[in-house]
């Protein structure tokens, strides 16, 4: 992901989104992890919802309405993580038989279920459940 982002464009878009007259490289992407880990996940909730309405008031999306009047809002559920062994009391568990072995396996997984609105080529979270 360092790799990835650490292209001239990206670093002058971070900058510019941080107020930075100059921006030689972007945190490693563990440091940014580290950092998001510490974060209540009522403050991410907060941002994400403050950078919505910021956009549909600047009317930023406009273009995207369908026929002009609505936006198109999809759900998507999504698999985050998955595990062999049960993490905790609110894993999801998926059995898989092997028909040849006979065996059964558990996957222990966690789902969220996202609204998201759709802007063109891309969709825009706008709000997570955890399943």
């Amino acid at each position: 992901m360092s790799e990835s982002f650490n292209k001239e464009e990206c670093i002058k878009n971070v900058g510019k989104v941080l107020g930075l007259d100059s921006l030689e490289e972007l945190p490693h992407y563990d440091t940014i992890n580290d950092f998001l880990s510490g974060l209540d996940v009522n403050e991410l909730e907060k941002i994400r919802t403050y950078m919505i309405k910021e956009l549909l008031k600047k009317r930023s999306l406009e273009s995207y309405r369908i026929e002009g009047k609505c936006w198109g809002v999809i759900t998507d559920g999504i698999g985050l993580h998955t595990f062999h062994e049960k993490h905790c009391k609110h894993c999801l568990g998926r059995a898989y038989t092997n028909k040849e072995r006979g065996e059964t396996n558990v996957l222990y997984m966690y789902h969220v279920l996202e609204a998201k609105v759709v802007v063109g080529d891309m969709v825009l979270s706008i709000a997570s459940e955890f399943i």
